[in-house]
């Protein structure tokens, strides 16, 4: 092998002298045959330049032109100067931008210079008119003077002018000057009529005006001269050799550079041949030992084999015992591997399976198209794993709430994706088993526990009598611990409802100004009490987009907290405002002794108080930052705090500002209608479509009649519960057809509201006494409302029905809605509410929804089908209502309210407010039937 790698070595020495002689031989400069050449034509532009300039200036002396010095000669002179653009090849890209440049400077001197001299030439062109026609104004002026010294100078002034023009000058201009300051004083000295003063006027502006237009065309030319396009010419061969020098002495170090290295090679390659030459004898040891370790790993992965089958072995066992169903797929969706687990959920066997798409096999037809479109989503995810639950479609049509998995798994071959599928059955059986129990919690807890709340706030107020000191304060402690308890059980109830998905928001429009408000009316008695003052500081109009009680729980969470650890005769400031991108920012400053920055991160945990010596001292349980931190975040915020040192803490959270529709906008009106008829008599069809959808809105039937004999027709036809008449009927006057109803029988007792564009004392003089009552129009609809409720009711007290299969309950309620002096009526379930509503038509009903026989939702179906549907409705329960559950359980005007959530006063403010007035009537009859005849 030695005499081979010698020859290798030459052979390898020979190609590297080859490389080295190409290598200087590229190095070498550029073609002077080039240079030569270019550098000529430089010379011969600045040669052209220099004689167009010269022929200029001979033109000027009045020479003849050797070569011409036209705009075509111009032209050709710009020709030849962008020809030289192309430069030789061996000068760098730098050097032709400066180049170029150096061109682009002579051609706009050359532009520059043929401009003036077009300008130069047209002075000289007027200059030349002026000179022919100046003496015969001179003889004109010299002939209107008379003899004396003013007609010498002007005569003179003609040869003045005249040698300045042959002879421009200074010295020229100063004597033409002199020469009229000559003729001003001879003026002055001379009285001269005014024909001869007007030619003086003449003379004069016609000699400074050739003057200056000398002057100007002796400018152009000096211009012309001292900024010609020969020192450009100049400058640019300058350029050139500087740039042709510069690229001489790059190629000369370039070759110095190129013959080193091809040297550094010859001596790199020799170097490794040597190498080789040594390697050479070891590489035939290395093979011999490289085919006995050959055999080797032959025998070793004869062993790997046989324990990658029993692994595979164990892998299908692994596969096949997994209780959770493993569906591989192929690179199309298709299934290509079922494992028992998933022929058991899905009740298919395996054979059937394979090569079925996917999302047919697994999915019901019923899925929504949202879902399914999350579902394939998810299986055409490329990276991690992806996972959400669907229903899924067993073989015999049931469907079973499963956890999809997909993993895409990159291996050899196509790619493809694994879907494991999870029963969840037994979880949501486990999950409804949780439900129950919470809401047993709910009705079988927070239901005594109100009545108990409710008889000793009875107590407390003096049901009884005056009870003794010692007794009233025992009655308080026990009141103010089972509040404390009901609000230790809301709390554990929302958050399980927050972290289950179960908590439902009612978003509306909201103004921050109104939260902040109710937040201080709501604090002010613990303000108070604790002797700290209360600030809100609201900037602009700033509107949210949420549920108001909610976010007024969150921040009286926070104002109570940080009225708990202000020090008396602090401040707590509640403030709202526009942020820097736009959304609405809420915080909460106090003046106490701060958060320690160690405790921070867990302020925000269940069951947490950060100081056992202090927090236990100030109350509370520990979940009220918790919850609201999930309030807050379901409306799509974050609470956050800051607290420097002895400084107090800042409570703040931000939302989304509302964006206020256009106005315009209506809420569509429901269709479905009651029992309860009223006639509409008038013929302006806009105050018709108003009170038809405010009417059918509160569950009234409407039938209009545009006409008086309309009405009369359709009073015959059926008897409406109520007549509302608009008083500016075309066909006839109105009270004398409402003065012929009271007549009759069967029309005597018919409420009739008077509609008129005349206020209630003008129209009282009109007939009164025929009508229940004259509403003013435009229509105020709450007053209009209010007048049809009280018309159709019975006469006599107010009457309020209690539902609630708690007696205890009951009598507390009853208690205390009959202090406010209306009539009770009690059922214990749904069928007795039913009769009862049926039988003796309540002004208000207060409902629980778990109820024996028929509940809450039964019973508010059967009374929206009759006379009960415009019934005001408070729904009274310990029972947490969705959004669905609060649009079933609707009739009138409508609160819903949670027994451990609402307050004594909640309760009772808005009994007086549904019943509208109908308290101070007491015992008495209706007032409105008081006035029918």
């Amino acid at each position: 092998m030695e005499p081979r790698l010698s020859k290798r070595s030459a052979a390898l020495a020979a190609g590297a002298l080859v490389l080295l002689c190409a290598l200087f031989i590229l190095g070498r400069p550029g073609s002077t045959a080039d240079h030569d050449h270019y550098r000529t034509q430089l010379r011969q532009l600045r040669v052209a330049t220099s004689e167009l300039e010269q022929d200029v200036l001979r033109q000027r002396v009045g020479m003849a032109q050797l070569h011409g010095s036209s705009d075509r000669d111009f032209e050709a002179l710009a020709a030849r100067a962008r020809q030289l653009r192309s430069a030789p090849g061996f000068l760098p890209a730098e050097g032709m931008r400066s180049l170029n440049a150096s061109l682009d400077t002579y051609l706009r001197v050359l532009d520059g210079s043929r401009a003036i001299l077009a300008a130069a030439r047209e002075k000289e062109q007027q200059l030349a008119a002026l000179r022919e026609a100046y003496p015969g104004v001179v003889a004109a002026t010299a002939a209107a003077l008379p003899q004396g010294a003013p007609r010498a100078h002007v005569e003179a002034m003609d040869v003045d002018v005249l040698l300045a023009s042959r002879a421009p000058g200074e010295a020229s201009g100063a004597r033409v000057e002199d020469s009229l300051a000559r003729l001003a004083r001879a003026r002055e000295q001379q009285p001269l009529p005014a024909p001869a003063l007007a030619a003086l006027d003449t003379l004069e502006a016609r000699t400074r005006e050739l003057m200056a237009l000398q002057r100007a065309t002796d400018a152009s030319f000096q211009a012309l001269l001292d900024h010609g396009a020969t020192g450009e010419a100049e400058r640019l061969i300058t350029t050139y050799l500087q740039l042709q020098e510069q690229s001489q002495s790059r190629a000369e170090r370039t070759r110095i550079v190129l013959f080193g290295v091809c040297l550094l090679l010859v001596v790199y390659v020799l170097v490794v041949l040597v190498r080789l030459a040594r390697a050479s004898a070891a590489l035939g040891e290395l093979n011999r030992e490289l085919e006995a370790r050959v055999a080797e790993r032959t025998q070793a992965l004869s062993a790997a084999s046989a324990e990658a089958r029993a692994s595979d072995a164990r892998k299908a066992a692994i596969l096949e015992a997994s209780p959770d169903g493993i569906v591989v797929l192929d690179e199309s969706g298709r299934v290509a591997e079922f494992n028992p687990a998933a022929v058991s959920h899905f009740r298919l066997p395996s054979a059937r399976a394979v090569g079925a798409d996917f999302l047919s096999l697994a999915l019901p037809a019923t899925l929504p198209a949202s879902q399914r479109e999350a579902v394939h989503a998810a299986l055409l995810q490329e990276n991690g794993a992806a996972r959400l639950e669907s229903p899924c479609l067993r073989a015999d049509g049931d469907v079973f709430p499963a956890e999809l998995t997909f993993a895409r798994v990159h291996a050899d071959g196509p790619p493809r994706t694994t879907v494991f599928v999870r029963d969840l059955t037994e979880r949501k059986a486990v999950e409804r088993m949780k439900n129950e129990f919470i809401s047993t919690v709910s009705h079988e807890l927070r239901t005594p526990l109100t009545s108990i709340r409710g008889s000793l706030g009875l107590l407390e107020n003096g049901i009884v009598g005056e009870l003794p000191s010692q007794a009233l304060d025992m009655v308080r402690i026990a009141r103010t611990n089972t509040e404390r308890l009901i609000r230790l059980i809301n709390d554990i109830l929302d958050l399980e409802k927050m972290e289950s998905g179960m908590l439902e928001l009612k978003l509306q429009p909201q103004t921050a100004q109104d939260l902040v408000e109710a937040t201080l009316a709501g604090v002010q008695g613990m303000a108070e009490t604790a002797h700290v003052t209360l600030r809100s500081d609201v900037e602009g109009a700033p509107q949210v987009k949420g549920d108001r009680d909610r976010l007024i729980q969150v921040l009286t969470n926070l104002v109570s907290n940080a009225i708990k650890f202000s020090p008396q005769g602090a401040s707590v400031v509640v403030a709202a405002g526009f942020t820097a991108d736009g959304r609405v920012r809420f915080s909460v400053t106090d003046q106490g002794s701060g958060i320690p920055e160690e405790k921070l991160p867990r302020l925000f945990g269940r069951f947490q108080q950060l100081d056992a010596s202090d927090t236990r001292s100030k109350g509370g349980t520990g979940l009220g930052l918790a919850i609201s931190q999930a309030i807050v975040e379901q409306h799509g915020g974050r609470i956050d705090v800051s607290s420097p040192p002895g400084q107090g803490a800042t409570f703040h959270f931000t939302l989304e500002a509302l964006r206020v529709a256009a106005p315009g906008a209506t809420a569509v009106l429901p269709t479905d209608e009651s029992r309860h008829n009223v006639l509409i008599v008038t013929a302006d069809a806009d105050l018709s479509t108003l009170l038809r959808g405010l009417l059918s809105h509160e569950g009234y039937r409407v039938v209009r009649a545009a006409t008086l004999t309309e009405a009369v027709q359709a009073v015959e036809h059926a008897l409406p519960d109520a007549l509302v008449v608009d008083m500016q009927m075309p066909d006839g006057p109105v009270l004398d057809w409402v003065r012929r109803l009271r007549e009759q029988p069967r029309t005597r007792e018919l409420p009739v509201l008077a509609l008129a564009g005349r206020s209630y004392a003008g129209a009282k003089d009109a007939g009164t006494a025929l009508l229940v009552d004259w509403l003013p129009t435009p229509v105020d609809e709450t007053r209009l409302l209010k007048t049809l409720r009280y018309a159709m009711r019975q006469p006599g007290q107010a009457r309020v029905l209690v539902v609630d299969d708690d007696a205890t309950t009951r009598r507390v309620l009853c208690a205390q809605f009959e202090r406010l002096g209306a009539l009770c009526i009690e059922a214990a379930d749904g069928e007795s509410a039913v009769a009862l509503a049926r039988d003796t038509p309540p002004d208000l009903i207060v409902l629980d929804v778990g109820l024996p026989r028929l509940d809450g939702f039964e019973v508010v179906d059967i009374l929206r089908q009759g006379k009960g549907r415009a019934t005001p409705l408070i729904v009274f329960t310990g029972r947490e209502l969705s959004r669905t559950d609060q649009r079933q359980l609707t009739l009138g005007i409508t609160r819903h309210l949670t027994k451990a959530r609402a307050s004594e006063e909640e309760l009772v403010a808005s009994v007086r407010e549904l019943l509208n007035g109908l308290l101070a009537r007491r015992d008495a009859a209706a007032e409105p039937r008081k006035a029918l005849p």
